[in-house]
Protein backbone atom coordinates (compact mmCIF):
# COMPACT_ATOMS: atom_id res chain seq x y z
CA UNK A 1 0.00 0.00 0.00
CA UNK A 2 1.33 3.43 -0.98
CA UNK A 3 -0.15 6.61 0.49
CA UNK A 4 0.23 10.06 -1.02
CA UNK A 5 -1.51 13.30 -0.10
CA UNK A 6 -3.22 14.92 -3.07
CA UNK A 7 -3.50 18.61 -3.78
CA UNK A 8 -7.12 19.78 -4.22
CA UNK A 9 -6.29 20.81 -7.80
CA UNK A 10 -5.58 17.16 -8.67
CA UNK A 11 -9.24 16.34 -7.96
CA UNK A 12 -10.32 18.87 -10.59
CA UNK A 13 -8.36 16.93 -13.20
CA UNK A 14 -9.75 13.53 -12.17
CA UNK A 15 -11.60 11.78 -15.01
CA UNK A 16 -13.53 9.36 -12.77
CA UNK A 17 -17.16 10.24 -12.07
CA UNK A 18 -18.55 9.01 -8.77
CA UNK A 19 -22.34 8.76 -8.66
CA UNK A 20 -23.84 11.41 -6.39
CA UNK A 21 -20.76 13.59 -6.17
CA UNK A 22 -22.30 15.92 -8.75
CA UNK A 23 -24.88 16.83 -6.09
CA UNK A 24 -22.27 18.13 -3.65
CA UNK A 25 -22.15 21.86 -2.97
CA UNK A 26 -18.96 23.82 -3.57
CA UNK A 27 -18.13 23.83 0.15
CA UNK A 28 -18.85 20.09 0.52
CA UNK A 29 -16.71 19.22 -2.48
CA UNK A 30 -13.93 21.42 -1.14
CA UNK A 31 -14.10 19.58 2.20
CA UNK A 32 -13.75 16.27 0.31
CA UNK A 33 -10.76 17.59 -1.60
CA UNK A 34 -9.02 18.97 1.48
CA UNK A 35 -9.49 15.82 3.55
CA UNK A 36 -8.59 13.12 1.06
CA UNK A 37 -5.40 11.28 0.18
CA UNK A 38 -4.49 8.93 -2.66
CA UNK A 39 -3.76 5.29 -1.78
CA UNK A 40 -2.41 2.64 -4.15
CA UNK A 41 -3.05 -1.03 -3.34
CA UNK A 42 -1.37 -4.09 -4.76
CA UNK A 43 -3.27 -7.19 -5.86
CA UNK A 44 -4.36 -9.19 -2.81
CA UNK A 45 -4.10 -6.32 -0.33
CA UNK A 46 -6.98 -5.67 2.05
CA UNK A 47 -8.77 -2.33 1.75
CA UNK A 48 -11.38 -3.02 4.45
CA UNK A 49 -11.48 -5.78 7.05
CA UNK A 50 -14.77 -7.00 8.47
CA UNK A 51 -15.20 -6.01 12.12
CA UNK A 52 -12.82 -3.00 12.04
CA UNK A 53 -13.76 0.64 12.56
CA UNK A 54 -15.06 2.78 9.71
CA UNK A 55 -12.16 5.19 9.24
CA UNK A 56 -12.50 6.39 5.64
CA UNK A 57 -14.71 6.34 2.57
CA UNK A 58 -12.85 4.61 -0.27
CA UNK A 59 -13.35 5.78 -3.86
CA UNK A 60 -12.03 3.50 -6.61
CA UNK A 61 -10.24 5.35 -9.41
CA UNK A 62 -8.66 2.32 -11.13
CA UNK A 63 -8.76 -1.44 -10.76
CA UNK A 64 -11.08 -4.09 -9.35
CA UNK A 65 -11.86 -5.34 -5.85
CA UNK A 66 -14.10 -7.94 -4.25
CA UNK A 67 -16.56 -7.20 -1.46
CA UNK A 68 -17.18 -10.26 0.68
CA UNK A 69 -18.26 -11.62 4.05
CA UNK A 70 -17.00 -14.60 6.00
CA UNK A 71 -19.26 -17.66 5.97
CA UNK A 72 -19.07 -20.94 7.85
CA UNK A 73 -15.68 -22.58 8.35
CA UNK A 74 -14.01 -19.27 7.44
CA UNK A 75 -15.12 -19.54 3.81
CA UNK A 76 -15.64 -16.34 1.85
CA UNK A 77 -18.92 -15.36 0.21
CA UNK A 78 -18.34 -12.71 -2.46
CA UNK A 79 -21.30 -10.33 -2.65
CA UNK A 80 -20.10 -7.89 -5.28
CA UNK A 81 -17.21 -7.01 -7.56
CA UNK A 82 -16.21 -3.34 -7.34
CA UNK A 83 -14.66 -1.31 -10.15
CA UNK A 84 -13.73 2.20 -11.26
CA UNK A 85 -16.34 4.76 -10.18
CA UNK A 86 -17.55 2.81 -7.14
CA UNK A 87 -17.14 4.13 -3.63
CA UNK A 88 -17.44 2.06 -0.48
CA UNK A 89 -19.62 3.03 2.47
CA UNK A 90 -20.18 0.48 5.21
CA UNK A 91 -23.77 0.36 6.54
CA UNK A 92 -22.18 0.40 9.99
CA UNK A 93 -21.04 4.00 9.47
CA UNK A 94 -24.30 5.31 10.90
CA UNK A 95 -24.93 2.54 13.45
CA UNK A 96 -22.09 0.80 15.30
CA UNK A 97 -19.26 2.42 13.26
CA UNK A 98 -17.99 -1.03 12.22
CA UNK A 99 -17.35 -2.51 8.80
CA UNK A 100 -19.72 -5.40 8.15
CA UNK A 101 -17.84 -6.74 5.13
CA UNK A 102 -14.31 -7.01 3.82
CA UNK A 103 -12.86 -5.63 0.60
CA UNK A 104 -9.63 -6.77 -1.04
CA UNK A 105 -7.90 -5.87 -4.30
CA UNK A 106 -8.27 -8.17 -7.29
CA UNK A 107 -5.77 -6.06 -9.28
CA UNK A 108 -3.48 -3.13 -8.64
CA UNK A 109 -5.71 -0.25 -7.57
CA UNK A 110 -5.70 3.54 -7.34
CA UNK A 111 -8.09 4.87 -4.71
CA UNK A 112 -8.89 8.07 -2.87
CA UNK A 113 -9.70 8.02 0.83
CA UNK A 114 -12.12 10.67 2.11
CA UNK A 115 -12.53 11.48 5.78
CA UNK A 116 -15.63 10.16 7.52
CA UNK A 117 -16.33 13.62 8.99
CA UNK A 118 -16.46 15.32 5.58
CA UNK A 119 -18.64 12.52 4.20
CA UNK A 120 -21.14 12.37 7.07
CA UNK A 121 -21.48 16.15 7.10
CA UNK A 122 -22.47 16.11 3.41
CA UNK A 123 -24.80 13.14 4.00
CA UNK A 124 -26.66 14.89 6.82
CA UNK A 125 -26.99 18.25 5.09
CA UNK A 126 -27.45 17.38 1.42
CA UNK A 127 -30.60 15.41 0.65
CA UNK A 128 -29.69 14.64 -2.97
CA UNK A 129 -26.29 13.30 -1.99
CA UNK A 130 -27.79 11.26 0.85
CA UNK A 131 -30.27 9.68 -1.59
CA UNK A 132 -27.42 8.62 -3.90
CA UNK A 133 -25.56 7.01 -0.98
CA UNK A 134 -28.71 5.17 0.13
CA UNK A 135 -29.22 3.89 -3.42
CA UNK A 136 -25.62 2.64 -3.44
CA UNK A 137 -26.07 0.69 -0.21
CA UNK A 138 -29.48 -0.56 -1.27
CA UNK A 139 -27.76 -1.93 -4.38
CA UNK A 140 -25.34 -3.89 -2.20
CA UNK A 141 -28.30 -5.17 -0.14
CA UNK A 142 -30.09 -6.25 -3.32
CA UNK A 143 -26.94 -8.07 -4.46
CA UNK A 144 -26.94 -9.89 -1.12
CA UNK A 145 -30.60 -10.85 -1.53
CA UNK A 146 -29.90 -12.10 -5.05
CA UNK A 147 -27.03 -14.21 -3.76
CA UNK A 148 -29.25 -15.70 -1.06
CA UNK A 149 -31.87 -16.63 -3.68
CA UNK A 150 -29.24 -18.13 -5.97
CA UNK A 151 -27.70 -20.16 -3.17
CA UNK A 152 -30.98 -21.47 -1.79
CA UNK A 153 -32.98 -22.12 -4.98
CA UNK A 154 -30.50 -22.78 -7.78
CA UNK A 155 -28.38 -25.80 -8.51
CA UNK A 156 -24.66 -25.56 -9.09
CA UNK A 157 -24.88 -25.02 -12.85
CA UNK A 158 -27.47 -22.27 -12.39
CA UNK A 159 -25.29 -20.45 -9.87
CA UNK A 160 -22.26 -20.56 -12.13
CA UNK A 161 -24.28 -19.45 -15.16
CA UNK A 162 -25.57 -16.54 -13.09
CA UNK A 163 -22.00 -15.58 -12.14
CA UNK A 164 -20.88 -15.53 -15.79
CA UNK A 165 -23.86 -13.33 -16.72
CA UNK A 166 -23.17 -11.01 -13.79
CA UNK A 167 -19.54 -10.54 -14.83
CA UNK A 168 -20.54 -10.02 -18.44
CA UNK A 169 -23.33 -7.50 -17.82
CA UNK A 170 -22.42 -5.72 -14.61
CA UNK A 171 -18.62 -5.71 -14.50
CA UNK A 172 -17.04 -5.99 -17.96
CA UNK A 173 -20.01 -4.89 -20.12
CA UNK A 174 -19.22 -7.45 -22.80
CA UNK A 175 -19.94 -11.07 -23.71
CA UNK A 176 -16.26 -11.41 -24.53
CA UNK A 177 -14.11 -10.46 -21.54
CA UNK A 178 -10.95 -11.13 -19.57
CA UNK A 179 -11.82 -11.63 -15.92
CA UNK A 180 -9.65 -10.41 -13.07
CA UNK A 181 -11.16 -13.05 -10.77
CA UNK A 182 -9.32 -16.25 -9.99
CA UNK A 183 -11.13 -19.58 -10.24
CA UNK A 184 -11.41 -19.55 -6.43
CA UNK A 185 -12.97 -16.07 -6.54
CA UNK A 186 -15.49 -17.21 -9.16
CA UNK A 187 -16.28 -20.23 -7.00
CA UNK A 188 -16.81 -18.00 -3.95
CA UNK A 189 -19.08 -15.75 -6.00
CA UNK A 190 -21.08 -18.83 -7.01
CA UNK A 191 -20.99 -20.55 -3.59
CA UNK A 192 -19.49 -23.73 -5.03
CA UNK A 193 -16.13 -25.45 -4.64
CA UNK A 194 -13.28 -24.53 -6.95
CA UNK A 195 -13.29 -28.07 -8.35
CA UNK A 196 -17.00 -27.85 -9.15
CA UNK A 197 -16.56 -24.51 -10.88
CA UNK A 198 -13.76 -25.85 -13.07
CA UNK A 199 -15.84 -28.92 -13.98
CA UNK A 200 -18.92 -26.86 -14.93
CA UNK A 201 -16.86 -24.39 -16.97
CA UNK A 202 -15.41 -27.37 -18.85
CA UNK A 203 -18.94 -28.71 -19.47
CA UNK A 204 -20.11 -25.29 -20.70
CA UNK A 205 -17.10 -25.14 -23.02
CA UNK A 206 -17.65 -28.63 -24.42
CA UNK A 207 -21.35 -27.85 -24.94
CA UNK A 208 -20.52 -24.72 -26.96
CA UNK A 209 -22.02 -22.36 -24.37
CA UNK A 210 -18.72 -20.69 -23.52
CA UNK A 211 -15.28 -20.30 -25.01
CA UNK A 212 -12.78 -20.43 -22.16
CA UNK A 213 -9.03 -19.89 -22.46
CA UNK A 214 -7.42 -19.17 -19.12
CA UNK A 215 -9.15 -16.07 -17.73
CA UNK A 216 -10.56 -15.13 -21.13
CA UNK A 217 -14.26 -16.00 -21.38
CA UNK A 218 -16.64 -15.54 -24.29
CA UNK A 219 -20.34 -16.32 -24.10
CA UNK A 220 -20.95 -18.12 -27.39
CA UNK A 221 -24.52 -19.28 -26.70
CA UNK A 222 -26.13 -16.56 -24.55
CA UNK A 223 -29.66 -17.96 -24.94
CA UNK A 224 -28.62 -21.31 -23.48
CA UNK A 225 -26.64 -19.68 -20.66
CA UNK A 226 -29.56 -17.41 -19.72
CA UNK A 227 -31.89 -20.40 -19.72
CA UNK A 228 -29.57 -22.35 -17.40
CA UNK A 229 -29.41 -19.34 -15.07
CA UNK A 230 -33.19 -18.92 -15.11
CA UNK A 231 -34.19 -22.51 -14.41
CA UNK A 232 -31.31 -23.12 -12.02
Amino acid sequence: MTIRNNKPSECDRCHVKFIGFENLSHDELSAFKESHCKVQYQKGETLIKEGTRCNNIICIKRGYAKLYIKGLEDKSIIIKVLKEGDFIVSPGLFTDNLNHFSVSALTEMDTCLISVDAFTNAFRNNVSFAESVLKLNHGITNDLYSQLINFSHKKMTGRIANTIIYLSEKIYNSRNFYTTLSRQDMADLSSVSKESLIRVLKDFKESGILSVTGNHIEITSPKTLYNISRVG
